[in-house]
C-alpha cells in the first residue's frame, strides 16, 4: 500500500536554511587569518600559504575548498587563485575592501540568536538609531557597506540620462557615512559641490574615503543630528537617503522625505536607496529578512513597500516617481520635484 506522503516535499529546503549560518564563519576565519592577502603576495599553493600562516596543512585545504565551493577561489592541480570577487573586495588594502568584516559578523550573529526573546517581548536588543548608540555604531557599519553602496551608485550614475546628470551641480548627502554614494556622483560630475550631513565621528571617514578618491576639495560637511538639523532650503539639485529610512522608522523617514523637498531646487532630484519589499510582504527575502534585523536594532526602524515610498513622495510634494535597477538589493528610487 503506497505512503500517502509520497509527494511531500523533502526537507532540503530547511537543511540549507539552517546549514546557511556555517557560510559566514567560514568567510571570516578565512579574513582573520589573513588568507586573502597570501594570493595577493603570490602565494597560491596550500603548502605556501601554510607554511606562510603557521596552521595545518590538512585543516587549511578543507577551508580553501570550502571556498572553491564558496565562489571565492578557483582550484588548480596545484594551486588555488582568487575570484574576481574575492580579489577586489577581500584583499586588505584593495581600493574597495571591505573593512570590518570579522567584527561586524560577530556582533549581528549573536544578536540573532535571541529574536526569538525579541519576537516575544516587542522590544529591541539595541536601538542602533539613539544618538549615543549611533556614534558608537555607524563608524563600523558605514566602511563595512562602502563596496556595496559605492557599487550601487556608480551604476546609478552610469545609467541615469545625461541631460539629468547636466542638472547636478549641488548635492546633500543626508546621513552619507562614508560618502559612497555622493563620492560616485562628484568623480561623474566634477563641477558638481557636495554637502554631507552626519555625526561628526562619522563624517571623519567620510573625509578620508572622500580623500582616497581625489574628491575632497568638492566636499563641505555639515555636522549633527539629521533629525535635529535643518536643510538649507532649495539649496540642492539633489539630495541623497542612502539606506537610512528603514532605521529611521515611518515617523522619522516620511519627515526626512518632506525636508528633502524643502531643500531642493526646482525639478530637483530626490535619491532614494533601501530595501523594498514587494507590496504584499511575500518577498523577497532579504527585505523581509532585514525587517527583522531592524526589529533587533532599532525603536521603529523597518522597510518598506513602494507603495508605501510613492505614498509619501506624494503627500510631500513630489511629481514624479521612477525607479531604476542597481546592483543592489533593491531598486533605487528616483523622485523629482
Amino acid at each position: 500500500m503506497p505512503h500517502k506522503n509520497m509527494d511531500s516535499p523533502p526537507p532540503t529546503q530547511i537543511m540549507e536554511d539552517l546549514w546557511a549560518a556555517w557560510r559566514a564563519p567560514t568567510l571570516v576565519a578565512a579574513v582573520e587569518l589573513g588568507l586573502f592577502r597570501q594570493f595577493a603576495e603570490g602565494r597560491g599553493a596550500c603548502e605556501q600559504i601554510a607554511a606562510s600562516l603557521g596552521v595545518s596543512e590538512p585543516a587549511l585545504r578543507r577551508l580553501l575548498d570550502a571556498l572553491v565551493g564558496m565562489g571565492y577561489l578557483k582550484k588548480g592541480a596545484v594551486e588555488y587563485e582568487l575570484e574576481p570577487v574575492a580579489e577586489r573586495y577581500l584583499v586588505p588594502g584593495g581600493e574597495f575592501y571591505v573593512e570590518g568584516i570579522a567584527q561586524f559578523a560577530r556582533r549581528m550573529s549573536d544578536d540573532w540568536w535571541r529574536l526569538g526573546e525579541v519576537i516575544k517581548s516587542g522590544r529591541s536588543l539595541i536601538k542602533v538609531d539613539d544618538e549615543s548608540r549611533a556614534r558608537e555604531f555607524f563608524p563600523t557599519l558605514v566602511r563595512h557597506i562602502f563596496p556595496w553602496s559605492f557599487a550601487a551608485a556608480s551604476a546609478a550614475v552610469s545609467t541615469l540620462p545625461k541631460a539629468a546628470l547636466r542638472r547636478i551641480g549641488r548635492i546633500l548627502d543626508v546621513a552619507a557615512g562614508s560618502a559612497a554614494w555622493s563620492i560616485a556622483f562628484a568623480k561623474a560630475l566634477p563641477s558638481a559641490r557636495v554637502t554631507v550631513l552626519d555625526f561628526p565621528e562619522v563624517i571623519a571617514i567620510a573625509r578620508s574615503y572622500a580623500q582616497r578618491f581625489g574628491v575632497a576639495d568638492r566636499f563641505g560637511y555639515l555636522e549633527g543630528n539629521l533629525r535635529a538639523t535643518e536643510f538649507p532650503q532649495t539649496s540642492y539639485d539633489l539630495v541623497i537617503l542612502g539606506h537610512i529610512i528603514h532605521s529611521e522608522g515611518e515617523q522619522w523617514g516620511k519627515q526626512l522625505i518632506a525636508k528633502a523637498f524643502s531643500a531642493l531646487d526646482e525639478r530637483g532630484v530626490l535619491l532614494i536607496a533601501d530595501l523594498i519589499p514587494t507590496d504584499n510582504r511575500t518577498g523577497p527575502a532579504m527585505p523581509l529578512l532585514f525587517s527583522l534585523n531592524m526589529l533587533l536594532h532599532t525603536e521603529s526602524g523597518d522597510v518598506f513597500t513602494m507603495a508605501e515610498y510613492r505614498r509619501w513622495l506624494a503627500e510631500a510634494g513630489f511629481k514624479k516617481v521612477a525607479t531604476l535597477r542597481a546592483p543592489a538589493p533593491s531598486p533605487l528610487i528616483f523622485a523629482t520635484k
